[in-house]
Parts: C-alpha cells; sequence; structure tokens
C-alpha cells in the first residue's frame, strides 16, 4: 500500500492544485523575468508595427518606483501612442493623431507588479489595473499603432522600471476576460478568446540576448537597447517554471531577414521576400540562382576558429522539381536535394570549418524557399534560435507558444522538460515554501524529490531548510554528487549519472541514510537531530542565495516528519519511475 497523504506527508506544491489537507505547504514560486528600463536611453525597437483601426486590448506588466510621464507602448514617428503621466491615475492614448488625457481612477502601485490592461470597444478606452476596471475615456475610433516600448519620444520621457508580458489583441476584452489573464498569468490567451486574436506577444523571458520575441506567430520581434534582464521575479509575472521552454543559439545576424547587407549574394544569386506557407508562421524568401556559375547567400562569422565543429542548418524548398544544394562553410559543404516540400537541411563538422562563411550554395539555375538559417557550434544547444541586428552566442530562453509542442516561434519542442509537473529551473530561480509548524521538524525527518542531472551543473540546492549550517538538506555538489544534510553534518554519493534520478535522505534519530533510485547508498550514525530555524525552506536553492539555485527539473519535493522505511523508498521510487526515466 502507498504512503498515505497527511498534512506532513505531501508534494511542496509551488502555485499549484495542493490536495493536501487543509492546503499546506504552498511555495511561492520566483522564476519569473522582466526586462529593466534605466530610464534614460533604454528601449526596446520592434521590427514593425502593431497596427489597430478597429477594437484592440493591450496587457503588460510594469513596475516603477516614480511616477513621471514616460512611454509605454509609442509610436516613434508620432511619439505617443499609450503613455503612463503623472500623478500616477493617468494614462494618455494617441489615436489618429489626437492625445486623449483622462483620470482612470487607477492608482498604480509603486515597487509592484502591475497588471495593467487597456481595453478599446468601439470609442470607449477603458483601462484595468489588476484585474479592476477604472474609468473610462472616449477616443475618436481611428488608427492606433506602436512600434516600441519605454519611451513617448525619440528622445525623452524613458520608461524607467521593469516590464514584462506584454500582449495586444485586435478584440475588445471583456472584464471577466481581463481578470481571466491577471488571474492565470501562464495563461497566454484567455478563455473565450481565439488565439488568431494574439497580434504580439512578448513575453521577456528569454533571460539572454538583445532580441525579446514574438510569441504570437506574426515574427514581430524586438531589439533590446539597453534594458537588462532580471531574473527570479515573482507572482503575478508568469513564472518560466512552470511553462515549457527551450533554450539555443545562432550565431548568425537577421537569420530570416536575407534582404540585409549582412547577407552576401554573390555570382549569380538575388534575394526577394515572399510570404509562403513555410515551417513556421514567419516569413520566408524566395532565393533565386541563374546557373552561370556557383551563386551562392553567404555571412562572415566573426570568432570563429578555423578548425572548429560545427552545424549549419536551413528550412528550404524548390519550386519545381528536384534542386541539389549545398550547405556548410569553408569549402566543405554537404550536399542535399531539394523537393517542393519543406525540409530541415544541415551540415554537421567536426573541426572542419576553414573560413568565416557559413552559405547556402546553388550551381544550376533554380529559385528556392528559405527559411531559418542558423550556424552554431556543435556543442551549443541544438534549437533554431531567430536573430535580427546580433548574433545570439549565449543560451536564450523561449516559453512554449500557442500550438502544442511548439515555442514561442514555432520550433518543435525537442523534450517536455516539465514531465508531470516538474519545475523547471533554470539555474536563477527557485521556490520558497510557506512557513507552517508541521515543517518546524528537529526530530526524525525524511527529504525526498525527483531530478535530472546533466553535465556542468553546479552546486546548488535541492530541497531543505538551511541557514549558518543548521536545518535539513538534500544538495547537489559541482562533482555530481547528492548530499543530505542535518545540523551541519552529511552523508553523501557520489558520481550520479546524467538523467532523472529520485533522492532521499532520512534520519531516524540514530543514523542518516542515503537513497538514489529505490537503493540505499550510504549511511552514517548520528544522535543530534536538526537544530531549530527560521529560514525559508527552499525549493531549488540553499541559504537563500542566487548563488546556489538549482539549473534543471525538479518533481514532487517532499518532506516528512518521520523517517521513511527501505520499503517505503522503494515503492516511492517505483511509483515514479515511469514517468520520470523512461
Amino acid at each position: 500500500m502507498a504512503v498515505q497523504t497527511t498534512k506532513t506527508n505531501k508534494p511542496l506544491n509551488p502555485r499549484g492544485n495542493d490536495q493536501s489537507p487543509k492546503g499546506y505547504n504552498r511555495a511561492a514560486l520566483y522564476s519569473g523575468k522582466a526586462l529593466d528600463f534605466d530610464g534614460v536611453n533604454d528601449v526596446l525597437s520592434l521590427d514593425g508595427y502593431t497596427t489597430f483601426t478597429g477594437d484592440f486590448s493591450l496587457s503588460m506588466y510594469i513596475k516603477t518606483s516614480t511616477i513621471l510621464q514616460r512611454g509605454l507602448l509609442t509610436d516613434s514617428a508620432n511619439n505617443d501612442a499609450l503613455t503612463l503621466l503623472t500623478p500616477d491615475e493617468h494614462l494618455m492614448i494617441r489615436i489618429d493623431g489626437i492625445n486623449h488625457i483622462w483620470d482612470t481612477g487607477l492608482p498604480i502601485y509603486n515597487d509592484y507588479m502591475n497588471h495593467l490592461v487597456v481595453v478599446r470597444s468601439g470609442s470607449e478606452v477603458t483601462p484595468y489595473l489588476n484585474g479592476v476596471s477604472g474609468n473610462s475615456v472616449t477616443a475618436t475610433n481611428g488608427t492606433f499603432a506602436f512600434n516600441q516600448f519605454g519611451r513617448q519620444t525619440t528622445s525623452a520621457n524613458y520608461f524607467n522600471g521593469q516590464a514584462a508580458n506584454i500582449k495586444a489583441f485586435d478584440v475588445a476584452l471583456t472584464a471577466a476576460q481581463v481578470a481571466d489573464l491577471y488571474n492565470n498569468p501562464e495563461k497566454v490567451v484567455p478563455t473565450g478568446v481565439d488565439n488568431t486574436a494574439l497580434k504580439l506577444w512578448l513575453p521577456m523571458m528569454e533571460g539572454a540576448g538583445t532580441t525579446a520575441y514574438d510569441g504570437s506567430g506574426n515574427g514581430n520581434h524586438g531589439t533590446i537597447s539597453g534594458a537588462t534582464y532580471v531574473n527570479g521575479v515573482g507572482a503575478p509575472v508568469a513564472q518560466t517554471a512552470v511553462i515549457d521552454w527551450n533554450k539555443g543559439v545562432n550565431r548568425l545576424l537577421y537569420s530570416n531577414k536575407f534582404d540585409e547587407a549582412t547577407w552576401q549574394k554573390l555570382v549569380g544569386s538575388s534575394v526577394s521576400a515572399t510570404r509562403v506557407d513555410g515551417p513556421y508562421s514567419e516569413q520566408a524568401w524566395s532565393v533565386t540562382y541563374d546557373g552561370t556559375s556557383a551563386g551562392r547567400i553567404e555571412q562572415v562569422v566573426s570568432g570563429i576558429t578555423n578548425g572548429t565543429s560545427y552545424t549549419c542548418e536551413v528550412w528550404a524548398r524548390s519550386t519545381s522539381g528536384s534542386v541539389l544544394v549545398t550547405l556548410g562553410g569553408g569549402g566543405t559543404e554537404t550536399s542535399h536535394t531539394l523537393t517542393t516540400e519543406w525540409q530541415l537541411i544541415d551540415d554537421v563538422k567536426n573541426a572542419t570549418f576553414t573560413t568565416g562563411y557559413p552559405r547556402l550554395r546553388c550551381d544550376s539555375a533554380a529559385t528556392i524557399e528559405v527559411f531559418g538559417f542558423s550556424f552554431r557550434l556543435t556543442s551549443e544547444a541544438d534549437l533554431y534560435i531567430p536573430t535580427l541586428t546580433t548574433a545570439q552566442p549565449t543560451p536564450v530562453l523561449l516559453p512554449a507558444g500557442l500550438t502544442s509542442g511548439r515555442d514561442i516561434t514555432g520550433v518543435n519542442l525537442f523534450e517536455n522538460v516539465r514531465k508531470q509537473g516538474a519545475l523547471n529551473l533554470d539555474g536563477n530561480s527557485w521556490a520558497e515554501v510557506h512557513d507552517n509548524a508541521s515543517l518546524d521538524i528537529t526530530g526524525h525527518i525524511t527529504l525526498e524529490a525527483w531530478v535530472q542531472i546533466k553535465d556542468g551543473m553546479a552546486s546548488d540546492g535541492v530541497l531543505g531548510r538551511w541557514a549558518a549550517s543548521l536545518g535539513y538538506l538534500l544538495y547537489l555538489n559541482a562533482s555530481n554528487d547528492i548530499r543530505f544534510y542535518v545540523n551541519g553534518l552529511d552523508i553523501r554519493y557520489t558520481g550520479l549519472t546524467n538523467g532523472w534520478h529520485h533522492i532521499v535522505g532520512l534520519y531516524d534519530g540514530s543514523a542518516k541514510k542515503l537513497y538514489v533510485d529505490g537503493a540505499e547508498v550510504s549511511s552514517s550514525s548520528q544522535s543530534v537531530g536538526a537544530a531549530a530555524s527560521t529560514a525559508p525552506i527552499e525549493i531549488g536553492r540553499y541559504q537563500q542565495s542566487t548563488g546556489n539555485t538549482f539549473d534543471g527539473p525538479i518533481a514532487q519535493p517532499r518532506i516528512y516528519n518521520r523517517a521513511l522505511t527501505a520499503e517505503e523508498v522503494q515503492r516511492n521510487y517505483n511509483a515514479g519511475k515511469n514517468t520520470y526515466t523512461n
């Protein structure tokens, strides 16, 4: 019979449906991200305009310490679009060149992530703050357009604070739908609204790089100038640890804008933009080769050592019949036969890159359509990442998008790392369990969790209450050994292999024991239990230090106020192994 759930034997369940009695031991999750704007010259410039001539809704999270006249979503040509004014109850919106200023009756809370929604329905514009509607204003029912976030004009009134999760819909959300977004920050589109109504979605959760990716499928990505990422943001911002996501890199510039000068069109090749039904909802490009010689499109990639292993990839198809092309760099390209069906072609080389020119070459007269050129070192994450003015040499985060199984750019998710509700922590995130007397344990105790091990992990906390060597803790060392501490004394198991493992540490009053995948792997006698501590109970971190945060999934973390038996440990491992090890 399985171990029964009691108020001291249950999952520590961050932001989930806690089914334990009386909802004990909920946890606050700190895995959100935001862009921080300095109020001096930081701005997010979109690749194109988002324009509405009828109803629309704008949704965003903003946090600021001082309310001044600051641009939010604005038009770089006509200066104003949606602007935050001082005093903090006032907004200004510009429609058809006319500014409308009004007292919303909704004070923006300083130093708090406020959920701001502005809805135009007909000629009425209604604001919502944290789910509460304010005073409306009658405005011209004309064109509203924006192509940037963070400044009111081209030279002044820069936004000072944090922003995240910007969305624009071409419908007027109802009060219930606004509340749905506020109450469920991980939800992309509220109930009752079609996915196609979402015209722009900037999660601002990438965590690195200078591109803010548009998850709406419209490809209106943004270039970040100056603003920097803030990690460990708590509710109400959407939490990356409960959203499926992928990481990837791309060392090319303008990876899907082949008309840019960065892409050299040499010897009988020309490029034109063509909107086609490609593998993603981005714009594909038509490349025409005249067949007089070896036509190619190519790009210089700086900072790559000759002889470095690399991978070159691109989606491509021909417009008629079979076409032979070569892909790669340095004269070591690999041949591929294109048909009229989209296919991902790649060139994976080990230490053969001899020049700085990743290229797509064709020796015959042909027209092909291409999308999503990617170049990376073979040791880097193997996911296509769109780029604009800068390359993306370090891994960037892409949350899951509207289409099941794809991230926000449309790329297939290669692995569902959440695994039945696991927290997918990224090395900057953690959870803190709401304390109550059931967790003030100084006697017999068991800590249990499923964790995923991978190469390159640092010294990270898994689960525990730890301060100045007091308390109890499951801890992963950088050498892939797992440790179980009670009152400053530990036992350990060295050499965990990559993959999912069931880890249990217990203290029964006379000894500590450590179990890995159902088997006891270490033990040590001990007569003293955990000392009392007022430190928070943390998942994915210890000693309240962001330098000790876990980089990977943690599932089913549990704390018991007794020592499990060997039979119970084995039973719990058997209950989860099909979920986590297959």
